[in-house]
């Protein structure tokens, strides 16, 4: 029986299933960007969601660190110089972590740390503002705005450009002896490196991250550094032709690029400032901890007085925004989840990111097997392509009409499917002998949660089956096999195990060690078991990801979790397909 006003009752009394949480819109999914070119703003959202926000509760025991000498003298001078004196934080190097902030002194839960005030935050107004460009960026601002009005509307470009351009800038005069900024002295603290995708050769990238979900990922972070450039290349020609940019500034590509991958690793978003991101000197040493939200401990601090909700909407320890603090003027705030003796490190969240997106983003990779947050995004959306699905025009119009893109990505997980995407997919693989049906599908399946008959058809049955072969397409997309991967991985313990962390901002210590092809990976073989526990559980830092090896190793490990998720999936949708059609012909007898 065809799905139409006469049969609404009828599909009511064949509901095959409901979604994970009944009525309403149950998508848990990220929206993928249409194809075609994206605006400099589209591509400034899409490095700024990556942003280190507010971030969830740190768990975990922490690192203790011996005492070590003051690091990066000049810097923390800087910083007393600018009002920061009294913290209960002090940094120090903490193992493959690279550089952290560790408590000086007992601390308690829901305890707040930082007190960052606005004049130690670098904002997209006050890189407008400290620009050589200054003059050229206030012809752009919308009328009657200036670069320091509050809101992102009043800006002359996009957040992320402003502050790469000013980080550049700045990077510039450092390389020529300018000192003369105010942030110099954090600009030199910065790493050479910082690690991300962007500083990965293209054509590896290409080859590591084939079919993997990842390879959008680091599309969409090239494509959105091209689009910044493209948009700035033609602004910083004119300052040079109208003499505002000094002869010892380069701002070259080369500049801007490294200001991109610092900004990615870096930046911060503030939702107690209308999420605006900010450079938070100081406050950007804190390392994440995968665990950071999930536990006990992220619960208990919710009610901790902090403004943010956190990057997954959980309370916590997260910083953020609090007008209150220091006494009414505002100011950076992290909040504690939980106590912490003198000497271990201090954590935050930088959300609930996959090992993927947090070696892509921030360049470094805690081990997947063992990150909560892990997951494979599936790619879910009509076929744009008339000639593969004549309905094609009508679906996204019906999906726009419920408030979904014609494209979705959904965080496959080994707990459970997300919710929405048996919906989702029950939509998209819909074929109605009548077009108009397609309509009452949508408002049943996104509006009420409920998988009718289609043309006699199970729609539920529909969706599993699409599922399962799009997971099948997935596992055979790798270009390596498990065993392979397995074997690659493992290799990765073994070279960080005699491969001894760099110095600050990337440079070698005397007695560093470097792995130098897989050969030395394999020489360490043995060594890796024993030290590592024969898991392979070894957090990859930023100077580890650096040698090629490693970072191939890396994604090994990626390409392995991605597969069991993959397979765990297909293995539910098998089974969930089978009580399907048990069920119909029990119905039927």
């Amino acid at each position: 029986m065809a799905l139409g006003s006469r049969s609404l009752q009828c599909a009511q009394n064949h509901v095959r299933g409901r979604s994970e949480r009944g009525g309403g819109r149950p998508f848990v999914a990220s929206t993928v960007a249409p194809r075609g070119r994206r605006s400099s703003v589209q591509c400034s959202a899409i490095l700024g969601q990556l942003f280190k926000g507010a971030s969830g509760a740190a768990a975990g025991a922490g690192v203790a660190a011996a005492a070590q000498p003051e690091l990066e003298p000049e810097f923390q001078a800087w910083l007393r110089g600018q009002g920061i004196i009294t913290q209960p934080l002090v940094l120090r190097q903490c193992g493959r972590e690279g550089r952290g902030l560790v408590a000086d002194r007992p601390l308690g839960r829901g305890e707040a740390l930082l007190q960052l005030p606005d004049s130690l935050l670098l904002t997209p107004q006050r890189a407008a503002e400290e620009s050589c460009l200054a003059p050229l960026l206030r012809q752009l601002s919308p009328a009657g705005a200036s670069t320091s009005a509050a809101g992102a509307a009043a800006l002359p470009l996009p957040e992320w450009s402003l502050l790469a351009l000013y980080l550049a800038e700045l990077r510039g005069r450092a390389a020529a002896g300018d000192r003369g900024s105010r942030w110099a002295a954090y600009v030199d603290m910065l790493p050479q490196r910082p690690g991300t995708v962007l500083d990965w050769p293209a054509k590896e990238t290409r080859q590591l991250l084939r079919g993997s979900p990842l390879l959008r990922l680091a599309d969409s972070i090239a494509a959105a550094a091209a689009a910044s450039w493209e948009e700035l290349a033609p602004l910083i020609a004119r300052g040079r032709a109208e003499g505002l940019v000094p002869a010892h500034v380069s701002l070259s590509k080369a500049d801007l690029d490294w200001a991109f991958g610092v900004l990615l690793s870096r930046c911060i978003r503030l939702p107690g400032r209308d999420q605006l991101q900010v450079l938070a000197p100081w406050a950007d040493l804190l390392n994440h901890d995968v665990n950071a939200e999930t536990g006990a401990a992220a619960a208990g601090a919710a009610g901790s007085g902090a403004t943010g909700s956190g990057a997954s909407g959980s309370g916590g320890c997260h910083l953020d925004w609090e007008p209150t603090a220091r006494g009414g003027a505002g100011a950076l705030v992290l909040r504690t989840d939980r106590a912490y003796a003198a000497g271990q490190q201090v954590y935050v969240s930088y959300g609930p990111k996959s090992s993927g997106e947090l070696l892509l983003s921030y360049g470094f990779c805690p081990p997947p097997a063992a990150n909560p947050h892990q997951d494979y995004k599936l790619l879910v959306g009509v076929n744009d392509s008339a000639a593969a699905d004549p309905l094609a025009a009508l679906k996204a119009e019906v999906l726009a009409k419920h408030g979904l893109p014609p494209s979705l990505e959904f965080p496959l997980k080994l707990e459970g499917l997300p919710a929405g995407l048996l919906n989702y997919l029950a939509f998209v693989e819909a074929a109605p002998q009548v077009p108009q049906e397609l309509h009452d599908l949508g408002s049943l399946l996104f509006e009420e949660g409920v998988f009718p008959l289609l043309d006699g058809a199970d729609t539920l049955a529909a969706a599993l089956k699409s599922l399962g072969n799009r997971c099948t397409a997935a596992l055979k997309a790798y270009p390596t096999t498990m065993e392979v991967d397995q074997a690659l991985a493992a290799g990765a313990a073994a070279a960080v195990v005699n491969r001894s962390p760099r110095g600050p901002r990337g440079r070698a210590s005397p007695t560093a060690a470097t792995a130098t092809g897989a050969a030395a990976a394999a020489a360490a073989a043995a060594a890796a078991t024993a030290t590592a526990g024969g898991d392979g559980l070894v957090t990859l830092g930023t100077e580890d990801v650096s040698v090629s090896v490693l970072r191939e190793a890396a994604v090994a490990g990626i390409r392995v979790r991605e597969r069991q998720i993959l397979q765990r999936t297909q293995a539910s949708a098998i089974a969930q397909l089978a009580e399907v059609k048990r069920a119909a012909r029990s119905r039927r007898r």
